[in-house]
């Protein structure tokens, strides 16, 4: 049974008649230098993309690229990556862009799962030379609501290629990537990467706030919208009161354009929800000044595209729910939300669990004993195949618990934490770093803006209070937050009271050492401001 027929063969995903979904791609340059560029044949080395911090992420299509760095106005090229003569008498690097859904991500305690959802006794595979087979179990895979053969397998980072047995005959799954073998046949293929979760550099205890301003646009008041890291920009959308344009804020000047779109335009929204794959952005419902909206569109970044995605709707209307990708099933997650009827007789306050698949568009309800308390205005975050929902409220209780979703058993868990946990709240924000789950803002339950900030460690359900520095943001809720380079968190907008929304702030952990630098400064500016009075 063949069930991933009309998939994309670059991005597994079906969309018919729309562009390949890009697959990102970091690029860092590791040595000296004040000003980094990056050129590269992916548009034909005519412009440069500039390195914030060394780094710079780009989407690009499945393919093979040339690439080399200008630094300091000087041509450069790293000596120990893959190079190739250029047409000056120097090298360029060379990367290959295999199809996104090659690449695994796993924490270092996780064992990597191969599968097929076809009959097969056995996998066999480069990571011990092609030498060993490894029989496969079968279950019976709710989801896809067909079997599934599997294994688990304890490998390092690195590139694998592997065949599957069934019987004495060796075949590919032709709905997972694949590289010709030197048989002139085909393997699979799989990038595992490794989630390094513990970074010693970063000192969780501090962190750093910067105040910076919007260039070319500012909003006059905006909350409720999104922001979504794609490439180096975030995509802003929507908003209270009544906002649709899309708007762009690229890392490196700062700069926030509004984008010129074409396609079908959503209409004006705020509440709603954002989900970014490949160079695509996911939008769902929200409500205008009227109406619960509860459709789905998809921006097309590299186009500027908008489309309507139609899906068959299977749940009940509701607003301020939360959203979340589990990708290795490839499954939207809707849980929680609020419903207020158009005569304000109907108030209904949601727990249960939907979920979609991105390749079709088809909602199915998830039937779960041991729910959380009904909830909105909480958050969710997805980490592998488990998902964390975070605080809300419903009519009479504000919430400061974490309930933790796993999708392996299919098992609501109420997690028991160490620490001091934040106190209750509702239109936070909630963005994953690393091993920590970092929670900003929000409002109480006595109708407060906060602006603390707390990070819980989903490895040992730990709640860590660190000491913030720098110019921090003002108290507010329903704002936007989003996460830059892995280690950056942003954040825009938000309800501020009637102050305009000119500044965006920016929290680093940083490295330790630059920590140490950064709390000198701030001494001695005490100091110094001291002895001026």
């Amino acid at each position: 049974m063949n069930i991933n027929m009309n998939r994309c063969q670059d991005c597994g995903n079906i969309h018919p008649r729309q562009p390949c979904a890009a697959q990102p791609v970091k690029f860092i340059w590791p040595n000296e230098g004040k000003e980094v560029l990056l050129f590269g044949s992916w548009n034909l080395f005519q412009v440069g993309t500039k390195l914030i911090g060394n780094k710079c992420t780009l989407n690009l299509a499945v393919g093979q690229y040339e690439y080399k760095f200008l630094v300091d106005n000087q041509w450069r090229y790293l000596q120990n990556q893959e190079i190739v003569h250029d047409n000056h008498g120097s090298y360029n690097n060379m990367i290959q862009v295999l199809p996104k859904r090659a690449y695994q991500i796993f924490e270092s305690n996780a064992k990597p799962l191969i599968r097929l959802f076809e009959v097969a006794d056995e996998v066999i595979g480069s990571w011990d030379n092609w030498s060993q087979p490894i029989k496969l179990q079968k279950r019976y895979n709710q989801f896809k609501l067909c079997d599934e053969y599997y294994t688990y397998i304890d490998l390092q980072e690195g590139r694998y290629e592997f065949i599957f047995k069934r019987g004495s005959q060796y075949f590919h799954d032709s709905c997972q990537p694949t590289i010709e073998n030197s048989f002139g046949k085909k393997n699979n293929i799989m990038v595992v990467l490794i989630n390094k979760t513990e970074s010693q550099e970063l000192d969780f205890n501090n962190v750093y706030w910067t105040k910076h301003d919007l260039l070319y646009h500012t909003f006059d008041h905006i909350y409720g919208h999104t922001m979504t890291s794609i490439g180096n920009s975030f995509y802003i959308f929507g908003g209270a009161p009544s906002r649709n344009e899309m708007y762009k804020l690229t890392f490196g000047d700062h700069q926030l354009n509004l984008e010129e779109t074409e396609g079908e335009i959503p209409r004006p929204r705020a509440y709603h929800n954002a989900l970014a794959y490949g160079d695509k952005i996911l939008f769902f419902g929200g409500v205008d000044e009227h109406n619960i909206l509860n459709d789905h569109f998809v921006y097309v970044t590299s186009a500027k595209t908008w489309y309507l995605a139609k899906t068959d709707k299977k749940w009940t209307e509701r607003e301020r729910a939360s959203l979340t990708f589990y990708a290795q099933e490839e499954l939207v997650i809707l849980f929680g939300g609020y419903y207020l009827s158009p005569d304000l007789e109907v108030e209904l306050i949601y727990n249960d669990v939907y979920y979609m698949n991105i390749q079709n568009m088809q909602w199915v309800k998830l039937n779960i004993n041991n729910q959380p308390q009904p909830r909105y205005g909480h958050t969710a975050i997805q980490v592998n195949e488990k998902m964390y929902i975070f605080c809300g409220k419903n009519q009479d209780e504000y919430f400061n618990d974490i309930w933790m979703l796993n999708f392996e058993n299919v098992q609501w868990q109420q997690i028991q934490t160490q620490g001091v946990a934040p106190e209750p709240r509702y239109g936070h924000t909630t963005n994953l770093i690393k091993s920590k789950i970092c929670i900003f803002g929000g409002r109480n339950s006595k109708s407060n803006r906060l602006n603390d900030l707390h990070l819980f460690d989903f490895i040992t359900n730990t709640w860590i209070t660190p000491t913030q520095y720098g110019q921090m943001p003002s108290p507010r809720y329903f704002h936007a937050a989003d996460i830059y380079n892995g280690e950056q968190l942003w954040i825009l907008g938000g309800n501020i009271g009637l102050k305009r929304n000119e500044h965006f702030y920016i929290m680093n952990f940083g490295k330790q050492e630059e920590q140490t630098q950064v709390q000198q400064q701030i001494q001695q500016q005490q100091q110094q401001q001291q002895q001026n009075q």
